[in-house]
C-alpha cells in the first residue's frame, strides 16, 4: 500500500480496507488467511460497510456512515494517477484519475447506505 494512501486515509482503516479488497477480488493474503464468513455485499448493508467501486481510471474503496460518504482508499489503474481528490468525508466524494489525454471523474454518493459511483469520461 502506498504511503500517500496511509497518510491521507489513516492507518486505523488499513486492515479493514485490505480485507474489503481481498474479499472483493477473491484474493488471498497468504497461507494463514481465512475466507470472510459472509460476502462483502449483503441485502441489508450496515453503516460503515466498505464497497470497492471499479472505474476505468482506478478503484475506490468507499463506505457510508453518519450521513457522510467516506473514501478509505484510492487505487489508480495502470498508467493513471490521482489528479484531484477530495479530503475528508462529505455528502459526496469526488476524485479525478488522469493519464495522458484521458480523464476519469468520479462522484461517489450514498444511496440506502451503499456507495455508488457516477463516472464521467473526459
Amino acid at each position: 500500500m502506498c504511503t500517500a494512501a496511509i497518510s491521507a486515509f489513516g492507518v486505523g482503516r488499513i486492515d479493514a480496507v485490505r480485507s474489503s479488497l481481498l474479499a472483493a477480488t477473491g484474493g488471498n493474503a497468504g497461507p494463514s488467511a481465512t475466507a470472510p464468513a459472509s460476502p462483502a455485499l449483503s441485502p441489508s448493508p450496515s453503516p460503515g460497510s466498505a464497497k470497492v467501486l471499479r472505474t476505468a481510471g482506478g478503484n475506490i474503496v468507499a463506505r457510508c456512515d453518519a450521513n457522510l460518504t467516506w473514501a478509505d482508499y484510492l487505487s489508480p489503474a495502470l498508467g493513471f494517477h490521482v489528479e484531484n481528490a477530495q479530503q475528508g468525508p462529505g455528502k459526496e466524494y469526488r476524485v479525478t484519475f488522469k493519464t495522458d489525454g484521458k480523464e476519469v471523474r468520479v462522484v461517489v454518493r450514498c444511496k440506502d447506505l451503499t456507495p455508488e459511483a457516477d463516472v464521467t469520461l473526459g
